[in-house]
């Protein structure tokens, strides 16, 4: 898997409470070991590593062993946890790399036995360990997941989201007996009590904003750099989760489109933004928002420069910012939501999604997301994730007095020649090949302010046409200007 810088993370630590390198697939082992992660802190568990010298051995048919392992450890550990199994590729050995969340449903139990980590040691919990684990057990009830949603009946949910979880969960728990949607629910805890808790609300409400209005997310285009009254789009999207997620996602490939270049006969999409990154950023804040206050918000802000997502809710206790630049604990502000966002494989067990973010703005030549707390608010920024203007962001200044179709052959000129921009950067291109067919002789001051494009991009622009066989300088270098060649000239007065 895509995973190996996970490793090389967890290689650069020691063993410690949320952290353990077994050399042989052991199940009973292992399993002791997952099951006082749970009761703990949660942590990271690699098969194939000798844990005296920290060598990579690697794992004989690591792919049936993860298979048992799973299914060890998804079967007896008990209540239902939430597990990650995966085979991670490193220096040309297979590793088993399992990942757990600390659990929400204390104590968890393998066999009978109840686990907890101390220091580097799995160690049978003691007397008043397990009285501990029952009070936080408790205490979760009170958590605002588990609060029942007043007034909230069965016709309220969404069962076409729920049949697509519960055919997942089965796949996942192969042995869970269920007897049908309500009891599914009942059993991961989003009915207690005969009540639709606030958790299944968000999850798989129809109209969830109904009862719990501050579940809704908004999603703002910016004309500058600097947020306002003032913006190109503005969306509230007031589903579930998943029918959210969706939406936003979908809206998000179109409004920063992609780019493409032919060679010779094959056509390669590319999409303009760092997907994965981004899509880390937006399900992490669904995910751990603060869905408990009224004032509670997640804000996507796409500005000509830079993306942010703001979620009301500072980082967990016991997490700061330089944490989320290395692999860390992933503290779960809402349980119950992950653990469904889990099992609908949207999201990852690992402390590492901000990893995953960091790798993947440099591997699409983004510089790395940026966190800020402040307020109780966090948000992310990723520079130069900018939104698209479409061919209808060019303004109706320049287009003044020229026909549609001389626009559409101004277009055709650019497509035939200029290939693999986006359609941002093409929208651009175009202003400039208009004000010239409508003013032939400017500089590249006058094209600035004509079209309102920064003088750097401008020059950018022109020399990339000039490149192209599109215009070219005509006059003396203080008194000329540019001009259309005459060959683009004929083009769009071609009738």
């Amino acid at each position: 898997m895509e995973n190996n810088f996970i490793i090389e993370n967890l290689l650069q630590q020691n063993e410690g409470v949320r952290l353990e390198f077994k050399l042989q697939p052991n199940i009973e082992s292992i399993a002791k070991t997952i099951t006082a992660f749970i009761n703990t802190h949660g942590g990271d568990l690699v098969v194939g590593i000798d844990d005296r010298i920290k060598k990579v051995i690697g794992v004989e048919n690591a792919a049936q062993q993860a298979k048992t392992i799973q299914k060890a450890l998804i079967e007896q550990i008990t209540p239902t946890a939430p597990i990650s199994v995966q085979i991670v590729k490193f220096r040309n050995k297979e590793l088993i790399l399992i990942s757990v969340w600390e659990g929400a449903k204390k104590p968890y139990q393998f066999k009978g036995g109840i686990f907890d980590r101390i220091g580097q040691s799995t160690k049978t919990t003691s007397v008043e360990k397990l009285s501990s684990l029952i009070s936080q057990r408790k205490q979760s009830d009170f958590h605002w997941e588990r609060m029942p949603v007043l007034g909230a009946e069965m016709e309220d949910l969404d069962m076409t989201e729920i049949e697509k979880t519960l055919k997942l969960y089965k796949n996942y728990k192969t042995n869970a007996v269920i007897e049908d949607v309500e009891d599914f629910l009942i059993q991961l805890g989003l009915i207690s009590d005969g009540n639709i808790t606030n958790a299944c609300m968000v999850l798989f409400g129809k109209n969830p904003t109904r009862f719990i209005p501050q579940s809704r997310i908004r999603l703002t285009l910016y004309p500058s750099k600097n947020s306002g009254n003032h913006f190109i789009d503005d969306k509230i999207f007031e589903g579930n989760i998943f029918k959210n997620i969706t939406a936003i996602f979908n809206h998000l490939d179109i409004t920063f489109g992609k780019s493409y270049s032919v060679r010779g006969v094959l056509r390669t999409d590319k999409f303009n933004y760092p997907v994965l990154a981004l899509r880390e950023g937006i399900l992490n804040a669904i995910v751990h928002r603060d869905y408990n206050s009224v004032k509670g918000f997640l804000q996507i802000s796409i500005f000509p420069d830079r993306t942010e997502i703001s979620n009301y809710g500072g980082l967990p206790k016991g997490i700061t910012i330089k944490d989320l630049k290395i692999e860390h604990s992933s503290i779960l502000r809402n349980p119950d939501i992950a653990q469904v966002c889990f099992i609908r494989q949207y999201i990852e067990m690992l402390g590492s999604g901000t990893l995953r973010m960091i790798k993947d703005c440099k591997q699409n030549k983004f510089k790395a997301p940026v966190w800020v707390e402040k307020d109780n608010t966090t948000k992310v920024a990723f520079a130069g994730v900018s939104h698209n203007m479409k061919s209808e962001g060019v303004s109706k200044g320049i287009t003044e007095g020229i026909s549609k179709g001389v626009i559409a052959k101004v277009e055709g000129v650019i497509e035939g020649v200029i290939e693999g921009v986006t359609d941002d950067v093409r929208d651009k291109i175009k202003k400039i090949l208009l004000v010239l067919y409508r003013d032939g002789g400017v500089r590249t001051v006058d094209i600035e302010k004509k079209t309102e494009l920064p003088v750097k991009s401008v020059e950018r622009y022109v020399k990339q046409l000039k490149d192209a066989g599109l215009i070219e300088y005509r006059g003396a270098t203080r008194t000329g200007g540019y001009y259309l060649t005459k060959k683009t000239e004929n083009k769009i007065s071609k009738k």
